[in-house]
């Protein structure tokens, strides 16, 4: 199949494979492809207002905090990919305006981050593009179906470590 952009398929299909050694890797195959189609498309939704997924978790996760300010190492935490560079994000969302570092001032070794003003109009307008784009799952995912599939993936999530 011939996709411009980003191409929706059974996983066996989009890798091209016949079978597998197990369900459990059919599992783990399908859920890494469909993270990375969904982040795709969350990158393709964002990129027009100059926002990775990334920095827009950041975003999220400071638009959460309702105006107060959140440590550095609290959104490093918080972050859905682990691995990323928070403090170079936060540095790339400062320098676009969207939000501002304040010296904490119980601790002057702690940054805290806040969202501006801009920064909290922007996250708004994006939480309601992402809130659209979530929406079109209800097509596939019943509630039920959700609260299932949540339910065995954070019980996977729970033995990994």
């Amino acid at each position: 199949i011939n996709c411009p952009y980003i191409c929706y398929m059974k996983t066996s299909d989009a890798l091209q494979m016949a079978s597998f050694a197990s369900p459990q890797e059919q599992l783990v195959l399908t859920v890494l492809n469909t993270a990375s189609g969904l982040l795709s498309k969350h990158r393709m939704l964002l990129k027009p207002h100059g926002i990775t997924p990334e920095q827009f978790n950041i975003l999220r996760i400071l638009r959460g905090q309702k105006g107060k300010p959140i440590a550095l190492r609290d959104i490093s935490n918080r972050m859905i990919d682990k691995n990323s560079n928070t403090s170079r994000l936060v540095d790339k969302l400062l320098d676009k305006g969207l939000v501002q570092r304040e010296a904490c001032p119980a601790d002057r070794r702690r940054v805290d981050i806040v969202l501006t003003a801009s920064g909290q109009q922007l996250t708004e307008a994006l939480k309601n593009i992402m809130d659209r784009e979530m929406s079109s799952l209800e097509d596939v995912w019943s509630q039920e179906d959700a609260r299932a599939a949540i339910a065995v993936l954070d019980r996977w999530n729970e033995q990994q470590h």
